[in-house]
């Protein structure tokens, strides 16, 4: 039997990464992250429950890789389609708020998942889920405020770290909790509309233009 190359090799661990992964996310989302075992896990993608530990640590290890598999293809789609530069303000974060929204959305069930899982997670879970989902994504909107700050687009004294949050915050109160929550808020809006109300709002305020504001 000839031996794999090293590109064939690497390709292969990817695709049983992918194959443990995409069984993991079936498993945990019909039983739960507690109630999931690794034997199950292993019934699911095909292969013995040993092989599991070649690839992965623990369930814990399992629980937080899957957002990575899933999520960072998307954040990186999302930066390839940015507009350029010149492209204004609101253009581009209403694009990035798209995205967001619609990736959130297509996943909700693993956000459901982790958050349920999250208490019971050890620290260094919890860290590795918050480096490869959260603040994966979160970098997206800071590297674009900073840029924009750069051109002198945005304010100097704006802190893009605080100003990614800030901006990503607005949006996930309605998100999480009609998407992952499932709540059901009986509110008028859609995502259509709160897009183009919020992008102005964090660019501009809420209050109206100085001069057409009542004196006290």
């Amino acid at each position: 039997m000839s031996r794999l190359t090293p590109n064939a090799r690497r390709a292969l661990i990817q695709d049983r990464r992918a194959q443990i992964l995409t069984a993991a996310a079936k498993v945990f989302a019909a039983k739960g992250f507690e109630r999931a075992t690794i034997a199950d896990i292993a019934r699911a993608a095909g292969v013995a429950e040993g092989s599991i530990y070649n690839y992965f640590k623990n369930k814990s290890d399992l629980l937080v890789s899957i957002p990575q598999q899933k999520i960072e293809p998307a954040v990186q789609n999302i930066a390839a389609h940015l507009p350029g530069a010149a492209a204004a303000p609101d253009e581009a974060l209403a694009i990035i708020a798209r995205n967001l929204v619609t990736t959130v959305r297509e996943n909700a069930f693993l956000l459901r998942i982790l958050i349920s899982a999250l208490p019971s997670m050890p620290p260094s879970a919890r860290e590795k889920y918050m480096h490869t989902v959260l603040l994966y994504a979160l970098a997206l909107v800071e590297n674009y405020m900073r840029e924009q700050i750069q051109q002198g687009v945005l304010r100097a004294d704006l802190n893009p770290v605080i100003a990614a949050r800030a901006f990503v915050g607005m949006f996930f109160p309605f998100i999480i909790l009609r998407e992952v929550l499932q709540v059901d808020t009986q509110s008028d809006w859609d995502y259509d509309a709160l897009i183009p109300t919020l992008v102005p709002v964090f660019l501009n305020g809420a209050l109206a233009d100085a001069p057409k504001r009542k004196s006290r």
